[in-house]
């Protein structure tokens, strides 16, 4: 009974498990045998410890530790390559969340877990086949293109909008603002800055210098031997002058000179080889051979404009270079050259200022300095501004031609205190002004403005004479040449009149003659006038008058507003024509009325009312 008694207090010990001990824990974790049979002794998974150790801790943090190991496996699954994630995990995992009290009681169970090796070839697989897919749309792409071509606009309709602007940005704006061409221009200007500052010139005589040092200090070669230095020196110099000789021989024949393509802007431009200049313009030197070589075929009617120029530099003005202008255009050219121009700086330029010493060339102060270098033919040529002439004026006795502005005469004006005396047998004036200065004194008699006499001629275009009222006629015409003026306004005459004409002959054109306080226009002395389309007006005197056996010939005239007769006429004169013109009936001394629009004159002489 004892034994018995031992026995079943050691049943009911049994029984009564210790729960530290092996066996203890597992009754508490319910874990058995499939069989249903206990397991053996041995130590617990990681699994069954943490289902044990939750089923102690708060439903929250088994919760959170959950979430916090299900991210690491994530993250970790993220970065193995070799471990193949399946969507029956994540589902699986998401359940463990939803339900998670049911999992605790019951006994947890095994996942099936994947192979490292699995994992891969199912990854492989999947990569294959992708891969398969895509050179399978490629081909079906590359055959649609093939058949259709490529449609740009289709492309581009497939495209986002945000993708249309990044490839109009590459397309349109990149090329042109992207950092490449900034650095391209910069790097351009700075070599376009260091070609400035360039000094050839300075560069070949330091070279020059370096090699006359060369030869001082017998540095022709490294160590040499006296015996041979003479003649190494001999063979550099030799050398040196036959590179010379070479490279004068390709500056005079322009053979260092070629042409080339410009990359950026398509155009041939010039190369100079030997200096590296680069220019856009023929060379001189390939323009003067090509004029040597014209002038070769042609002869004298192609010679080049520069040499030309120097041998009628050693002509006579008139009439040695005059002639040479009926040559052909070339020598036309040549003796029109600005060179033979003698240019009078105004007042307005300082010229009263300056000192004979301080102009060279062919300008000079005044237009008197001017006439004492001319020669026979020369040119004046008066700039816009004034020019004074003091008593007792311009004695001009040479053919002479002076311009001004030949659109405006206002502009070029001559102050003259004395008179303009012109006695050579040729000469012009175009688009000047000559007037009396304002500081004059008008009590003093003086001579004309203008005096044409001894066999002289003096042909005017555009320009104007006003005497301001000084005691003496505007111009005087005596014993001269055939003189023709057009466009020429007289005015401010004494009671001498405007124009006197003494024996010579002048033809006006398209003139006015006004404001004088005399006759407008008097011939006498066996003079020839001739008057077409003028303008006579305001006249103290007769508009025009005719006396002394003189010819006359008036066409188309207006004659009006003169205090005298239009136009007197004695009976010795001779009439070469009179026609059209127009003139008012006032003051009809001598002239017989013949209708109420026409007036007949002694020699036949028609005015139309």
């Amino acid at each position: 009974g004892k034994f018995n008694s031992m026995n079943g207090n050691n049943q009911e010990k049994s029984e009564d498990p210790n729960v530290f001990s092996k066996t203890g824990l597992r009754d508490i974790l319910g874990v058995k045998a499939d069989d249903g049979s206990e397991i053996e002794d041995s130590m617990p998974s990681e699994e069954q410890m943490e289902t044990a150790m939750a089923t102690f801790e708060d439903e929250e943090d088994v919760q959170a530790l959950r979430g916090a190991r299900k991210e690491a496996a994530e993250e970790l699954l993220e970065f193995d390559e070799t471990v193949a994630y399946t969507k029956d995990e994540d589902q699986e995992n998401s359940q463990d969340e939803s339900e998670p009290d049911e999992e605790n009681k019951e006994k947890p169970k095994k996942k099936p877990k994947l192979s490292k090796s699995n994992g891969t070839e199912e990854n492989s697989k999947e990569d294959e086949a992708k891969r398969i897919a895509e050179e399978e749309l490629e081909k079906e792409f590359a055959a649609w293109q093939n058949k259709v071509g490529v449609d740009i606009d289709a492309i581009k309709e497939s495209l986002s909008s945000s993708e249309r602007y990044g490839l109009t940005f590459r397309e349109e704006v990149d090329p042109y603002h992207s950092l490449f061409l900034m650095s391209e221009e910069q790097r351009m200007q700075e070599a376009a800055v260091i070609e400035e500052e360039w000094d050839v010139e300075a560069i070949e005589a330091e070279k020059a210098l370096a090699e006359e040092r060369a030869l001082e200090d017998d540095l022709l070669a490294t160590f040499p031997r006296p015996d041979i230095l003479p003649q190494q020196t001999q063979l550099y110099q030799r050398e040196r002058a036959r590179r010379r000789a070479n490279k004068l021989r390709r500056t005079l024949t322009g053979e260092n000179w070629s042409t080339r393509q410009d990359t950026v802007v398509n155009h041939p431009y010039w190369y100079n080889s030997d200096t590296g200049e680069a220019t856009w313009d023929k060379p001189d030197v390939l323009i003067k051979l090509e004029e040597h070589r014209i002038a070769e075929e042609k002869k004298w009617n192609a010679i080049p404009l520069k040499p030309l120029v120097h041998v009628m530099k050693f002509l006579v003005p008139y009439p040695e270079r005059t002639a040479c202008n009926f040559v052909c255009r070339q020598w036309r050219t040549a003796a029109s050259d600005i060179s033979f121009v003698r240019h009078v700086l105004p007042v307005e330029m300082g010229a009263l200022s300056l000192k004979k010493g301080e102009v060279d060339g062919n300008i000079y102060r005044s237009i008197s300095d001017a006439l004492e270098c001319c020669h026979p033919g020369d040119t004046i040529e008066l700039g816009d501004g004034h020019y004074w002439v003091q008593e007792p004026g311009l004695d001009i006795n040479i053919p002479l031609r002076i311009v001004g502005d030949e659109n405006d005469p206002s502009h070029v004006v001559i102050e003259l205190n004395g008179s303009i005396s012109w006695k050579g047998t040729k000469g012009w004036m175009e688009g000047v002004t000559i007037r009396r200065p304002n500081i004059l004194d008008n009590d003093k008699e003086r001579s004309p403005i203008l005096e044409v006499k001894d066999n002289g001629r003096l042909d005017m275009w555009h320009c104007a004479l006003n005497n301001a009222g000084v005691g003496n006629c505007v111009v005087t015409v005596t014993s001269c040449r055939k003189s023709k003026w057009d466009k020429v306004d007289i005015s401010g005459g004494s009671a001498k009149g405007g124009l006197l004409l003494n024996g010579g002959i002048v033809e006006l054109e398209r003139s006015t003659v006004k404001s004088n306080s005399g006759t407008g226009i008097l011939c006498q002395n066996h003079g020839h006038l001739i008057v077409k389309d003028c303008h006579v007006f305001g006249n103290a005197g007769p508009g025009i008058s005719v006396k002394g056996q003189s010819n006359y010939l008036l066409e188309r005239n207006k004659i009006h507003s003169n205090q005298g007769v239009p136009a007197e006429v004695e009976d010795q004169c001779i009439c070469n024509g009179c026609d059209g013109n127009l003139s008012d009936v006032r003051g009809l001394n001598g002239f017989q009325l013949k209708s109420k629009t026409e007036l007949l004159l002694p020699s036949d002489m028609q005015a139309v009312a």
